[in-house]
């Protein structure tokens, strides 16, 4: 029976050895005389070829030699050819397995196809179409070969690459936490150098920046508004550096004139403050810390939301620190007493909803007071035995007690620092 014949075909060149060896093929057929064919052909044609009389040895070897293409007989003894490119393809998918068949077994050949097999080769075959068959599938093999080898190395880069970047980007994060470590740092320091003037203020920045965080957290801010706030607060006085030490010290009532002064470190602290895009925070709140909800403060005079929530956040944590604290003007008042002061300012001097926040979170509130004390101040002194009836009131809104007596002053604290 003529071989069948799809197209004419060149004479196939000769294979290419992969890693350094001739392309390994085995021959599956129980008729020695193909087989004797095949060696020759496939050999001559620089293929390293194994032969093998039935399934069974076939497989058994493929145990141990690796094999880049199989030619299979499916009539033999035994296993045959089709339960056979079964086995060996369970092994090893990606290997070609080619059908040869006589024409009786066409139907069986197509199946083999549908299953995975690469090709089939009816008997009698031209040994040219077996050799055509072979070098295509051992190329395909070849170029399945080569695309793994080069997704692994792909892989192997993507990793790499992924942990390069994954230790930059630790790098940068650790040099964004030194320079955000540094940065805070140095904006305490700015912010102590107010204090250069006035010995009684301590540890009231640290207070104050720790008040104003947990109060942001409690009013629901997000995380950026969180560290802004935290860092920014401390600067809430910097423009106190330009009021004269006389002033700022003096233990008694401050001169109309004198409260002029000191009502200007708002503005001198947002001019200090003034074009650092990383300090626009810090520049609102030295200018609106001081504003009152009923908008009874300065130095604008807002009202209400027109004061920015940072500004209304530091105002409750500034003038509670003021309260709890020893001042030139006055003695500390005790933690009670002064929650009870500021709850009656709600609506006038303070946001109500940010000063229900802090006055809610009290209990945290005691606790930074005690752990950032002043050294030489008691922030929290002990409840004080009860008043005469005669003497049991609170200082009217918009007046301070002081270690002199009630003063008229446009917020709590005489200036709430």
């Amino acid at each position: 029976m003529p071989s069948r014949r799809r197209q004419p075909h060149p004479s196939p060149a000769g294979p290419q050895p992969i890693g350094g060896h001739s392309r390994r093929v085995m021959v599956v057929e129980d008729e020695e005389g193909i087989r004797t064919l095949l060696d020759t052909a496939l050999t001559a044609n620089g293929y390293t070829v194994r032969t093998f009389p039935d399934a069974e040895q076939a497989l058994a070897a493929s145990r141990v030699d690796e094999t880049e293409v199989a030619v299979v007989d499916i009539r033999m003894p035994g296993m045959d050819g089709l339960e056979l490119s079964r086995e060996l393809r369970a092994r090893d998918a990606e290997l070609p397995v080619i059908i040869m068949t006589a024409h009786a077994d066409m139907d069986t050949a197509r199946e083999a196809i549908r299953l995975g097999a690469y090709d089939y080769i009816a008997k009698p075959f031209d040994v040219d179409d077996v050799l055509l068959s072979v070098a295509r599938a051992a190329e395909r093999r070849a170029l399945l070969a080569e695309n793994r080898a080069y997704q692994r190395g792909l892989e192997a880069r993507v990793e790499e690459r992924t942990r390069q970047l994954s230790e930059a980007m630790s790098h940068v994060e650790q040099s964004f936490h030194d320079i955000q470590k540094a940065h805070l740092e140095s904006i305490f320091v700015l912010s102590r150098v107010t204090e250069l003037n006035d010995e009684y203020t301590g540890n009231h920045i640290r207070r104050v920046s720790a008040y104003c965080e947990e109060v942001a957290r409690g009013l629901g801010c997000d995380a950026e508004f969180l560290e802004q706030i935290t860092y920014s607060s401390p600067m809430h006085d910097i423009g106190k550096i330009s009021i004269p030490s006389e002033i700022l010290g003096k233990p008694g009532k401050l001169t109309p004139d004198e409260f002029e002064v000191v009502k200007q470190h708002t503005v001198n602290g947002a001019r200090i403050l003034e074009g650092i895009p990383f300090l626009t925070m810090a520049r609102e709140i030295a200018l609106t810390h001081h504003e009152r909800a009923d908008g009874a403060g300065y130095p604008r005079r807002l009202k209400g939301d027109a004061i920015p929530l940072s500004g209304r956040i530091v105002a409750v944590a500034d003038v509670f620190d003021a309260l709890i604290s020893r001042r030139p003007y006055k003695e500390p008042f005790s933690f009670e007493k002064s929650l009870d002061i500021m709850a009656r300012e709600a609506g006038k001097q303070f946001d109500p909803r940010v000063l229900g926040v802090f006055l809610g979170l009290s209990d945290r509130v005691r606790q930074i007071a005690e752990q950032l004390a002043d050294e030489s101040g008691r922030p929290l002194p002990p409840p004080r035995p009860p008043l005469p009836r005669r003497h049991r009131h609170a200082p009217r809104a918009g007046r301070a007690l002081t270690g002199r007596g009630v003063v008229a002053a446009p917020c709590l604290g005489r200036d709430a620092n």
